[in-house]
């Protein structure tokens, strides 16, 4: 066997009455559970079989109910019908012992005060019942193990103590368990080559737990490691036992029980947020939606899964799947006939806006095709969007004609807010603007209409100069803007008075944007020519959308939005000096530079 096996079992609940109740150590207490319903039983109309648990890490559900009206979970063909009230009153634990001949079942709990099934055992007496659920499965061991290393705090003990006993005469094992005092050691049963190692916190330092570890006896031969308790206490065992000691996966097993300020109900609440936020269906379900129009074709009548798959020529499985995923979120409803409606939010899907930031079929959408590869840009500082998709996202916007013309319409939207404030801060009167990767002119437009002295020379790629050229034509600039069709990358037109990059540098990695800046510094050079940048600069305060902005631009190209201290450095490397930053608008400054020897 290669590793570790989890062998599931059907899902059952007994009704077991407490036979004893006393303290092991001060720190903790034991419960000794008994009924007939550790055997074979029937419940629900099901039968049940007898109790079982095979392996020393096997845990079962204690459900406190004494004291509530909560409804406990109903038994069903394998599994239990829980409600989420009785999911909130139970608690894991590890049998410490089951005898079935005597139909003995031990259960061992660390007294802490705000414990639910800590106040539990501390209270209970003989002849008062308690619900146990499971086990709901049991790890079966991997082949050829020739020792165990066994580790973990006082919640670990019951699997620890059990594994050591239930071993057989001469197996190696070495143990390190972290208590709170010498008073909480136990003492065990066992037949075993055992090596222990107790570590006291109330002496030890905080370091005390892995120098144990490392000090322990590491044995000749495969081992089978296993940890448990407070997770953070177990991070760096995890990174020894997997750089260090280069223990195979499949033979290590390191469970954090509980979280050092967390309650379990609180890391349930939290794992529960994590995994909500971290899911990506609805995410990609929801611009499915929007790229296939499912809510305009919904509203215009067309309300049957069949209709639907045939207005958008689809597969009715995935329109069905797609529309019952999103039923959820608000986005649709079905009737008990299968007729789809709109739900409450469904009409944020026909928004245009939405289709410009979700449709796959719009240029800006595209961006987020960069996501799979944000683990590559983030090692790399290399494009996570050309790793994703074998071709950079200007290559993308290139390959078909609409998406970078529906890609060139939101930036220029985009720049509408803020070119007003731009022609404001630039006080020209009659410079010649040289806009290098001015996209579609609509900047450039804003300047030449409001100042009627200056002139233009705008700097793109053949396909976008295109477009910018028929922009300004539109807007009666032909005679006043001259079109350079080439890479900014390559040498810039001579002559101009002010060299201005607009959201330019943010979409390149530093070394392409330092190339890019030292282009405009050489064409400005030997003049008093102005290198102006108009770029995202972080707020002091920071906000999430700023953040999420930041690092698509990171995983789109590999750059992001760059610091004052960045840009100053950028500008220095390209022979150009910081002058003044002013603010245009939210995020969106002027930042201006000039030639070092012209600067001051």
């Amino acid at each position: 066997m290669a590793g570790r096996e989890n062998r599931p079992y059907p899902i059952v609940i007994r009704d077991l009455e407490v036979l004893e109740a006393f303290d092991v150590t001060p720190g903790m207490r034991r419960v000794v559970l008994t009924g007939d319903q550790l055997g074979a039983f029937r419940n629900n109309g099901y039968g049940i079989f007898p109790f079982r648990t095979e392996n020393a890490d096997d845990h079962v559900k204690v459900v406190i109910l004494d004291g509530t009206d909560v409804p406990p979970p109903e038994q069903d063909d394998g599994h239990l019908d829980w409600s989420r009230e009785a999911l909130d009153h139970a608690r894991d634990y590890t049998p410490r012992r089951y005898d079935p001949d005597r139909r003995r079942l031990e259960l061992d709990f660390v007294r802490h005060a705000d414990g639910l099934a800590a106040q539990w055992a501390d209270r209970v007496r003989p002849g008062a019942r308690v619900l146990v659920a499971g086990p709901r499965g049991t790890t079966v061991l991997p082949d050829g193990i020739d020792w165990y290393f066994l580790a973990g705090d006082e919640t670990a003990l019951p699997a620890i103590a059990r594994r050591i006993e239930e071993l057989p005469a001469g197996t190696a094992v070495t143990a390190v368990i972290s208590v709170a005092s010498a008073s909480e050691e136990q003492t065990f049963e066992h037949v075993t080559d055992l090596h222990l190692t107790w570590v006291h916190r109330d002496s030890a330092g905080p370091d005390a737990f892995m120098e144990a570890v490392r000090r322990a006896p590491w044995r000749d031969g495969q081992v089978y490691a296993w940890a448990a308790g407070e997770a953070g206490m177990l991070r760096p065992l995890r990174r020894w036992l997997k750089d260090d000691r280069r223990v195979r996966k499949g033979y290590t097993d390191i469970t954090g029980y509980w979280r050092l300020g967390r309650t379990q109900d609180q890391h349930a609440k939290h794992l529960a947020q994590l995994r909500h936020t971290a899911d990506l269906s609805v995410p990609h379900a929801i611009r499915a939606a929007v790229s296939l129009d499912l809510a305009e074709h919904v509203s215009e009548g067309r309300t049957t899964v069949d209709a639907l798959a045939e207005a958008t020529g689809a597969r009715a499985g995935g329109i069905r799947r797609l529309i019952g995923l999103l039923t959820f979120e608000k986005m649709f409803t079905v009737a008990a006939d299968g007729t789809i409606g709109l739900g409450p939010q469904g009409y944020l899907l026909m928004e245009e806006h939405v289709h410009a930031m979700l449709d796959h079929r719009y240029g800006h959408a595209r961006l987020d095709d960069a996501w799979p590869g944000l683990l590559h840009a983030v090692r790399t500082g290399r494009s996570g969007f050309e790793h994703a998709k074998g071709h950079t996202f200007w290559d993308e916007m290139a390959s078909e004609e609409s998406l970078g013309e529906t890609f060139d319409q939101t930036l220029a939207e985009w720049s509408g807010a803020w070119a007003a404030s731009a022609v404001r801060a630039l006080a020209l009167s009659d410079e010649h603007v040289v806009d290098v990767g001015g996209g579609t002119g609509t900047l450039l437009g804003h300047l030449l209409r409001a100042r009627p002295g200056t002139r233009g020379t705008l700097v793109e790629l053949p396909t976008t100069a295109g477009r910018a050229e028929n922009h300004l034509a539109g807007l009666g600039l032909g005679n006043r803007a001259t079109i350079a069709r080439q890479s900014f990358f390559e040498k810039l037109p001579e002559g101009g008075d002010v060299y201005l990059l607009a959201q330019v540098l943010h979409d390149w990695p530093d070394e392409e944007a330092a190339t890019i800046l030292s282009r405009a510094a050489e064409a400005a050079a030997g003049t008093d020519a102005r290198v102006l940048l108009i770029e995202r600069l972080p707020d002091d305060e920071p906000h999430d959308h700023d953040a999420i902005f930041d690092l698509k631009m990171y995983a789109v190209f590999g750059s992001g939005e760059r610091t004052r201290d960045e840009y100053a450095a950028m500008a220095e490397h390209a022979g150009l000096r910081l002058e003044t930053i002013t603010r245009l608008h939210d995020t969106m400054h002027l930042i201006e530079l000039r030639t070092a020897d012209r600067s001051g």
